[in-house]
């Protein structure tokens, strides 16, 4: 399976956190699962860490590393999707995920409740 991390995965994953779900971790920790990582949230997660936001998270690569997490460049065409989602979430960037895991027909890992209102396939 094809599993697509929201940008607050990764940062429960480097940290530990126990709001991390069961299901999620299970699919995460699977071997038969591929991780990938947008463009898009490799950026928030960059920027966020920069300004101090995570708590002890650390810098992103050595945990692409240890995961084995494949970057997928953002393609250019992905406003058209992102502009005929329903408008349940404000957030730009979690649209802009949302659109690329369903081009890609990727799962989608986030514990954002808004964000599993959209029609993407989930797991939490």
């Amino acid at each position: 399976m094809a599993l697509l991390l929201d940008t607050h995965i990764l940062v429960w994953l480097a940290n530990g956190d126990k709001r991390l779900s069961k299901a999620a971790l299970e699919a995460i920790l699977d071997p038969e699962n591929a991780l990938f990582l947008s463009a898009v949230n490799a950026w928030e997660y960059a920027d966020l860490e920069q300004r101090g936001r995570f708590n002890g998270s650390g810098p992103l690569q050595p945990l692409i590393e240890t995961l084995d997490i494949q970057m997928l460049d953002l393609p250019a065409s992905i406003w058209t999707t992102v502009g005929a989602l329903p408008n349940i979430h404000r957030d730009p960037i979690d649209r802009m995920m949302i659109a690329h895991a369903l081009s890609l027909e990727l799962r989608l890992i986030s514990a954002d409740r808004n964000v599993r209102k959209y029609p993407v396939s989930t797991i939490w």
